[in-house]
């Protein structure tokens, strides 16, 4: 079976020297799901080098298929319609758009956000906002969904249905996750290792 992500020997500094990712290696197979121990500027630089955002100050990346990222500030263009945000990463790609729209509105609707698909971001609730952030991370099936804290700010009913709706795209699409420890259990991990 093919590794989703190898990392082998990725470090990263910042700009007064220190280490924001020490030396790591990690391979993360299909399917598999793994929480990350770990403060989290430490993931979110680890995340940005796995995304191909920032490039490692030494080491190599290798991920098979693209990556997909929640964080707890999704940063919507706020005049766009929440199914536009959701739908840019197939803009940039070159999608057209009724194919664009049509998938952005089943992503939408697979985590139980359809309703609010005409509407615009600073109409939805922090729980709405974050699973409109998950269908748009996930709207380009990417082979690595990777989540920061996603449920951090959450009350315990808002934390139960962002976790329901990402155990049921998880379910359904056999999706491989790398998540940050913080997130809390959002979904049962195979392993965990600590950064």
């Amino acid at each position: 079976m093919e590794p989703v992500l190898t990392m082998k020997n990725i470090s990263a500094y910042g700009p007064d020297g220190r280490a924001l990712v020490p030396p790591t290696d990690l391979t993360v197979l299909p399917g598999e799901r793994v929480r990350v121990v770990t403060e989290r500027p430490r993931f979110e630089a680890l995340a940005r080098i796995i995304g191909g955002l920032r490039p490692p100050d030494s080491g190599e990346v290798c991920l098979a298929g693209g990556a997909g990222y929640v964080s707890p500030e999704p940063g919507f263009w706020e005049e766009l319609t929440v199914l536009d945000n959701v739908g840019l990463p197939l803009l940039a790609a070159g999608v057209p758009k009724r194919e664009r729209r049509d998938a952005a509105l089943a992503e939408l609707t697979s985590v139980g956000l359809g309703y609010a698909a005409h509407t615009y971001p600073r109409g939805l609730g922090l729980c709405e906002r974050r699973l409109a952030a998950l269908a748009r991370a996930l709207v380009m099936r990417p082979a690595l969904l990777i989540l920061a804290d996603p449920t951090s700010m959450l009350d315990e009913k808002e934390t139960a249905r962002f976790s329901g709706a990402l155990a049921g795209r998880w379910e359904a699409a056999g999706l491989t996750v790398l998540y940050r420890a913080g997130s809390g259990q959002l979904i049962p991990a195979d392993r965990t290792i600590d950064l």
